[in-house]
């Protein structure tokens, strides 16, 4: 679906895509994003707008049959508030409660009303605040995750990207939202972390460490602190942006804000232990759209991603892509990386001329 500047087959995996004009309106004014998270029934995801300090949550239905995946986008609500400045990264924690990094300010909880009616508008005020003060240790918040701790206790952990440690946040939502405790994690060789995921066994830890460029994967274990050191690692990525674990957990999936790609890492036997390369690079964005948005080397290529939890669809955002859906299913089953990927990292990774160095790699592939 092309409209308004939107398109939604910009990949090389896409899927069918239904929405009104209203929505796609929406989505064109959301200009720059930098985050996407579906909730965790599926039925909603929620979009940062980063210079315009506001969310979009779009109500959203996927169907997977024999014919392939549909995507229907159904309604939608828009969200603004005194506690957004610069919205960077999203986590629901039900489906109704939203947690979201400001870059330029702090880490406010929000319950997300329905888009039902015709008020499509809304201003809220957070639950509550994660401030930035010493108390909840919290400088420069860009990226967060949510996983359960417990029968009504969740685990945030947040990316502070600018002064290079993660923090982990006990919340209690048994009767009212509580914050119980708050502490910096893991800080250890992180260079701007700029996303961050749980796996769904609650065992791994993955931190996109941008100016590493390569993902970092913990362990989870009693004795994580500020000096541990990873257990594991995604390399060849030129700019790690958002990371997810398949729901199977079998899988990471990177977003490369550096390239128009992402990265499918596979898992070795039990756990992520070790350094591991691409199973896959694939396409989410075409060079037309990429370039636009290529303002500086680390700029241009996708930042939020999420997946669905039936493993049937991969989203992904940016400034130039403001939505892309791309058939999951077909992706995970593909090997190999682009020859033009290959070259642009290795040019990256070692600082050699473009052109000369292209045609060196084309004489050994010969």
């Amino acid at each position: 679906m092309r409209a308004a500047g939107i398109d939604l087959y910009n990949c090389d995996y896409p899927i069918n895509v239904f929405a009104s004009d209203e929505v796609l309106m929406h989505l064109q004014d959301l200009g720059r994003t930098e985050d996407i998270k579906f909730s965790p029934d599926c039925r909603r995801l929620a979009i940062a707008g980063f210079k315009k300090d506001k969310l979009l949550i779009l109500d959203i239905k996927i169907v997977s049959s024999r014919n392939g995946i549909s995507v229907s986008l159904t309604d939608f609500v828009e969200i603004t508030s005194p506690g957004l400045n610069r919205p960077h990264g999203l986590a629901f924690i039900d489906d109704e409660t939203l947690v979201v990094a400001n870059r330029r300010g702090e880490v406010p909880v929000f319950k997300i009303p329905s888009g039902d009616g015709d008020k499509k508008k809304l201003q809220i005020n957070a639950s509550l605040t994660i401030g930035c003060n010493e108390k909840h240790k919290v400088d420069t918040p860009g990226s967060v995750s949510v996983s359960r701790f417990g029968h009504d206790r969740y685990e945030i952990l947040i990316c502070n990207n600018y002064t290079n440690y993660v923090t982990q946040h006990i919340l209690d939502k048994k009767d009212q939202l509580t914050l119980i405790s708050s502490e910096k994690l893991l800080s250890n060789g992180l260079e701007v972390p700029d996303g961050v995921a749980v796996n769904n066994g609650n065992r791994w830890i993955a931190i996109s460490n941008h100016d590493r460029n390569c993902v970092f994967l913990y362990e989870k274990k009693d004795q994580l602190n500020t000096r541990s050191k990873p257990d594991g690692f995604l390399c060849d990525i030129i700019y790690p942006h958002g990371v997810r674990f398949t729901p199977d957990d079998n899988y990471v999936i990177v977003a490369d804000a550096g390239s128009p790609y992402v990265n499918i890492y596979a898992k070795n036997g039990d756990g992520w232990k070790g350094s591991h390369v691409p199973q896959a690079t694939l396409r989410v964005m075409d060079e037309a759209a990429y370039w636009r948005g290529r303002i500086n080397p680390q700029e241009g290529g996708p930042k939020g991603i999420d997946i669905d939890r039936d493993m049937n669809v991969l989203v992904t955002t940016c400034e130039e892509n403001v939505l892309q859906f791309s058939d999951l299913r077909r992706m995970l089953g593909q090997r190999g990386v682009p020859f033009d990927k290959r070259i642009k990292y290795l040019w990256w990774r070692y600082g050699w001329r473009y052109e000369s160095f292209k045609r060196k790699l084309q004489n050994l592939s010969a």
